[in-house]
């Protein structure tokens, strides 16, 4: 086995561990509990789940679905998010390099956070969105090329304005649709969110991000109208959208937009 495979391999294990975290995270954050401890425990039951069956992807399996202590089902979210981490982990490994590997892989991570905790409470932390903003910018001072600079500062400059657009870009609208519908149409931790991929991919993504997680966001919001017979004015969150946007421009978006529409080298990652 040759040894770019062997790394890709160890890469998948990685990613499949960081999800089982990824897990804990949006399990405990919500509610204030510690992400470190105590270890994992059973959800219904609060037991300690023993190491032997706390093993990412696999363990959903050997148990059948099933908590051993007590016999209640374990959501199949678990190994979902597992298997996705570590899927977009070896993609990411295989697509960038090193460096930006690393800084990709963080902002995943914290996107699958964002999207479990929106989905069950309809709201994105300020730790996640605010943080990301911080934390985006400090990554392009350390890590230039995810702006596209050479310059430490410069690109530090542009993941700051990269934010200010994405996060002032979505409120705006937000507030517009508010006005029209007489109701909030959309939560600020959104625009938040779009303040942080902005400082961690650059205003390119920003409009490719906005057009696909729209769509989307209409053709899940129709799926459920119609498969649920829900009525409209249903609150549904668009975090998980704009999340799926951002890792679509990451797995070669930003390639496409840059080829096909805008065949601008200003748009590329690489």
């Amino acid at each position: 086995m040759s040894l770019p495979l062997i790394i890709g391999g160890a890469v998948f294990v990685f990613g499949a561990c960081l999800g089982s975290f990824l897990n804990v995270c949006i399990l405990r954050i919500p509610i204030g509990q510690s992400i470190v401890r105590p270890p994992s425990r059973c959800a219904a039951c609060g037991l300690r789940i023993p190491d032997f069956l706390n093993l990412p992807i696999l363990g959903y399996f050997i148990l059948r679905g099933r908590s051993r202590c007590c016999g209640a089902h374990l959501d199949p979210r678990y190994p979902a998010i597992e298997a996705g981490t570590a899927i977009l982990s070896t993609t990411l490994w295989f697509l960038y390099p090193p460096q930006l590997f690393a800084v990709y892989l963080f902002l995943v991570a914290g996107l699958i956070i964002a999207s479990g905790i929106d989905l069950d409470y309809l709201v994105i932390p300020d730790a996640i969105t605010i943080g990301g903003v911080v934390l985006g910018i400090c990554a392009s001072y350390l890590v230039p090329e995810i702006q596209r600079q050479e310059d430490a500062v410069d690109a530090m400059i542009r993941s700051a304005l990269s934010a200010a657009i994405g996060g002032g870009l979505l409120w705006a609208v937000a507030r517009t649709a508010s006005w029209f519908l007489q109701k909030e149409a959309m939560g600020i931790g959104d625009a938040k969110l779009l303040a942080a991929l902005g400082a961690f991919l650059g205003w390119p993504s920003l409009p490719f991000i906005l057009v696909v997680s729209s769509f989307i966001g209409t053709g899940v919001g129709i799926g459920i109208l119609t498969g649920r017979k829900r009525k409209l004015g249903v609150k549904v969150p668009y975090g998980p959208y704009l999340a799926m946007a951002a890792i679509l421009w990451l797995l070669g978006g930003n390639s496409f937009t840059s080829k096909y529409l805008f065949n601008n080298p200003i748009f590329t990652n690489r």
